[in-house]
C-alpha cells in the first residue's frame, strides 16, 4: 500500500461505510442454509464461524464458481467453499486505503474490526458510496439522467 494519510474527518473512516450487523453462519451449515440466510438478510457475503470465532467468508461469487460451477450438492458444508483467512482492516482506517487493499488483494469484501473484534463488513458497494459522496453524487440516479 502507498501509505494513504489517515484523515481525522469521520466520514472517511471504514466504520462510517461498513455494513452492519455482521451476518454469520457456522462452518458446519450447508451451502443451502447459507444461501437462504444471505437472501433473508439481503447480504452479498456471509462470515463463517467456528467455535464462535470468525474464520472465513462465503460470497455470491463463491456460490457461482465453487458451488454451481463445480456442481456441488446443496448439502455441502460451507467449510468446503468458504474463503479464508479473512482480510481485515480496522474501522478507523481510511476508506481509500480499503479500496487500495481490495484492488491489491483482488477481493470485494473486507472484514472490519475494532479492538480485534469483527464489527462489520466493507464491500465494493460501500466504497462506491464513498466515491459518490466525494464527488457530490450521493443522490445520483442513473435512471433519471439525460443523455
Amino acid at each position: 500500500m502507498t501509505g494513504i494519510p489517515q484523515s481525522k474527518h469521520p466520514r472517511e473512516k471504514l466504520g462510517d461505510f461498513m455494513t452492519t450487523p455482521v451476518v454469520s453462519i457456522d462452518v458446519k451449515a450447508t451451502v443451502q442454509q447459507a444461501a437462504h440466510k444471505m437472501d433473508e438478510q439481503n447480504a452479498s457475503a456471509i462470515l463463517t464461524t467456528e467455535n464462535g470465532n470468525h474464520v472465513g467468508i462465503i460470497t455470491e461469487r463463491d456460490f457461482t464458481r465453487k458451488v454451481v460451477g463445480a456442481g456441488l450438492a446443496l448439502s455441502t458444508p460451507v467449510s468446503e467453499v468458504m474463503s479464508c483467512p479473512l482480510y481485515t482492516l480496522d474501522r478507523d482506517n481510511h476508506i481509500l486505503e480499503a479500496a487500495e487493499f481490495m484492488a491489491d488483494h483482488n477481493t470485494r469484501h473486507i472484514t472490519v474490526t475494532e479492538k480485534d473484534k469483527v464489527v462489520g463488513i466493507l464491500t465494493v458497494k460501500n466504497t462506491f458510496s464513498y466515491y459518490m459522496n466525494l464527488f457530490g453524487l450521493e443522490s445520483y440516479d442513473p435512471t433519471t439522467s439525460e443523455d
